[in-house]
């Protein structure tokens, strides 16, 4: 059975790949994928979704520097 890519998300596919498939093809962990998600979304609220990336990134780093 295959899932539906919801609206904000169905026209920032890669080869058919959706974020979900992207992560696990990827092997993100869960601070890059959602680095990615939000990357890819289309819901023209672009300054939240890079204050968002922003906050995962920072995330990330204080993970790798532990």
């Amino acid at each position: 059975m295959k899932t539906e890519i919801p609206k904000r998300y169905a026209s920032r596919t890669v080869e058919g790949h959706d974020v979900i498939s992207m992560v696990k093809i990827l092997g993100l962990n869960f601070n890059e994928g959602n680095i990615l998600k939000y990357l890819l979304r289309d819901k023209g609220e672009n300054k939240q979704d890079l204050e968002k990336i922003i906050t995962y990134a920072q995330r990330e780093l204080e993970h790798l520097n532990k």
